[in-house]
């Protein structure tokens, strides 16, 4: 046992091995292309000073990422609060932050307010353009030769005052070949600086760009609350257990974490009553770490993973921590250092899981593999969506988090889609084995019956043949059509037309006739046949009726078969005025009384949806009632 164990634990180790260098590889290669592709326009700025006279002409699909060197005024508003000439601090790097930068030996703090300031000559384009900044953290007002262009949020010398807004809106200008002076200032609660460089764009383009933006993003977070709404009325109406009842409420999560990202914080202010970003970075935070607490108990739910107290005492002490850091501390502490530690814990949380993911691979488990391939994606979306929101990211991977959420539940849709497949297939296979072992069940319960009817008829016969060769001659016929229907039934387990089975009862009757003549009379009032009755059903009612009835008294009595019909059912009653008995000896069968009754009512109801009554009095009678649904009565199934 120890011996099959090694390999198992080696193939999980190399596949946490494997999700770890695929992780640090894409986040590796998202940065390089990114990067990559951002600097394909980028200008080069000398003396704070961008020179487009060289450039390639600008065309539609043109952006010019003001990267460099700017003008930097610490805690001054040049343009808006202007208090004399404006000194400058020093010349900063764009994109960068004002604090905690390793290229400046500065004492600037987080947060506060600053302004920066460059330049733009030789610019040549004759359809308006705009100047923005990408979704960022902080407030700003850009400037372009004094007049204001574009602003987000509400700045402020005072950080309480301040509030940060990740979005604006784009303004049409134009910008000619002269030089022109571009000022961007900044205020932020916590934030420090431009960690994403303003940006120049034909400005059709770009609003074209935004409207198709938050269309995917609406379009992102509408599939995957569909897809909850979905797993939730197929989990309340399914009596088959598809998938843990806590995947709806993880595709809600990450709907929630979708909507109030960075880049969508347009589209989640209408319902968070317009927070500040550094509020709602708070809540980003605290979402990540529910959707992975709901995430482990959907994985634990699902593969009845077993975790170790150990973590579950960890995990919970992370969740404490997020908590009490959302609720108590600063903002400015939050995002320094707060952010720090509770990536690292997430990032061992989601390494955890991975593992035990792996282990269950190892084991055999199906579903193992496809589920760890798609913990992949909310791992890579929300490790790469938090370092983009720190500035650790270019602003192409601000799209990265919507896209890998979505392809998670894509990926565990498919996954519960195939298991749903499999489990419909399996109870198809099921319910045909039932109906072939119905079918045996009713073959044997239809065999049982023969040897009495056999019995009867054929002492009948011979009576006859003594007394009344006549008779008995006419009942070898009635018995020879009788015979075949019986052996016909055999074969035949499915409804027959009600005419059928009431020719058969017919034979069976003028054969008991020729035996009972004096004491029995069989009585016909039949309004309704255009319906199905399973084969052999009414027959041993009647024989019943006659045998264990009407044949006891000492007098004899009558048999009175009718059928009649209701707005919903056929009705077919049999009725004699027999010697009686207690309905409730029906379920004490000796094998002679009451033959074959609890086969027919099995049938009936199976076949039929039927209802079967019995009333019996002593010395009065036995009236049995079957009611046929008009909906399963007519077809021949």
């Amino acid at each position: 046992m120890k011996a099959r164990q090694k390999p198992r634990r080696k193939n999980a180790n190399l596949a946490l091995l494997f999700f770890v260098l695929l992780a640090a590889g894409s986040v590796f290669l998202m940065h390089f292309f990114g990067n990559l592709s951002l600097k394909a326009d980028n200008l080069t700025p000398v003396n704070a000073v961008f020179d487009c006279t060289d450039a390639r002409p600008f065309q539609k699909h043109s952006r010019y990422y003001l990267e460099g060197e700017w003008e930097f005024y610490y805690r001054q508003f040049i343009e808006s609060d202007p208090q004399g000439e404006p000194k400058m601090s020093e010349m900063l790097n764009v994109p960068s932050s004002w604090a905690g930068n390793p290229l400046y030996d500065s004492p600037y703090e987080s947060g506060g307010y600053a302004s920066y300031r460059t330049y733009i000559k030789g610019f040549s384009y004759k359809d308006p353009v705009t100047i923005y900044i990408p979704n960022i953290a902080s407030a700003y007002r850009i400037y372009l030769d004094g007049a204001l262009v574009t602003e987000s949020g509400t700045l402020s010398k005072s950080a309480t005052d301040t509030w940060s807004t990740p979005s604006s809106s784009k303004q049409k200008i134009l910008l000619t070949p002269e030089e022109h002076e571009i000022v961007i200032e900044i205020s932020s609660e916590s934030y420090s600086g431009l960690y994403l460089a303003p940006i120049i764009a034909d400005h059709s383009y770009t609003q074209n760009y935004t409207y198709s933006f938050l269309g995917i993003r609406y379009a992102f977070i509408g599939i995957v609350i569909y897809a909850a709404i979905i797993l939730f009325i197929l989990g309340f109406l399914s009596k088959v257990r598809y998938f843990s009842g806590w995947l709806p409420v993880l595709f809600l999560c990450l709907a929630f974490r979708m909507m109030i990202s960075t880049e969508g914080y347009a589209i989640s202010q209408p319902w968070f009553f317009n927070l500040s970003y550094e509020k709602m970075t708070l809540l980003m935070f605290a979402s990540t770490f529910i959707i992975k607490l709901v995430s482990l108990i959907y994985l634990q739910d699902e593969l009845k993973l077993k975790l170790s107290k150990e973590f579950t005492a960890f995990l919970s002490a992370a969740f404490l921590l997020v908590v009490v850091g959302v609720s108590f501390l600063p903002t400015s502490v939050y995002n320094n250092y707060y952010f720090v530690v509770l990536q690292l814990v997430s990032t061992l949380a989601d390494l955890y899981v991975i593992n035990r993911l792996c282990q269950e691979l190892a084991k055999g488990d199906p579903y193992a593999g496809r589920l760890c391939f798609a913990y992949l994606f909310i791992f890579a979306g929300i490790t790469v969506d938090a370092l983009y929101t720190n500035g650790m990211m270019p602003f192409l991977c601000s799209s990265f988090m919507p896209v890998c959420l979505s392809l998670f539940a894509l990926q565990l849709t498919i996954i519960h889609a195939d298991k749903a497949a499999k489990l419909f297939q399996r109870a198809r296979e099921a319910r045909e084995l039932e109906r072939e072992v119905e079918k045996a069940n009713m073959a044997v319960m239809i065999s049982q019956i023969q040897p009495h009817f056999l019995y009867n008829a054929l002492n009948t016969i011979k009576s006859l043949i003594r007394r009344d060769p006549k008779k008995a001659e006419q009942a070898v016929i009635d018995f020879s059509y009788y015979l075949r229907g019986n052996m016909d039934s055999l074969t035949h387990t499915e409804p027959i037309p009600f005419e059928t089975e009431l020719a058969h009862v017919k034979y069976y009757c003028d054969i008991e006739l020729l035996r009972f003549s004096d004491k029995l009379k069989i009585e016909y009032d039949i309004q309704e046949k255009e319906f199905c009755v399973p084969t052999l059903s009414i027959q041993p009612i009647v024989e019943n009726a006659i045998k264990h009835g009407v044949t006891k008294k000492p007098e004899g009595g009558t048999v009175r078969i009718s059928t009649a019909s209701d707005d919903k059912d056929y009705i077919v009653t049999v009725k004699d005025d027999g010697v009686g008995f207690d309905p409730s000896t029906i379920e004490e069968d000796d094998g002679r009384s009451h033959v074959g009754i609890q086969n027919i009512r099995y049938r009936f109801e199976n076949m039929m949806h039927a209802t079967v009554s019995i009333e019996s009095e002593k010395g009065v009678g036995t009236t049995v009632t079957i009611r046929i649904p008009k909906n399963s009565a007519t077809q021949e199934q």
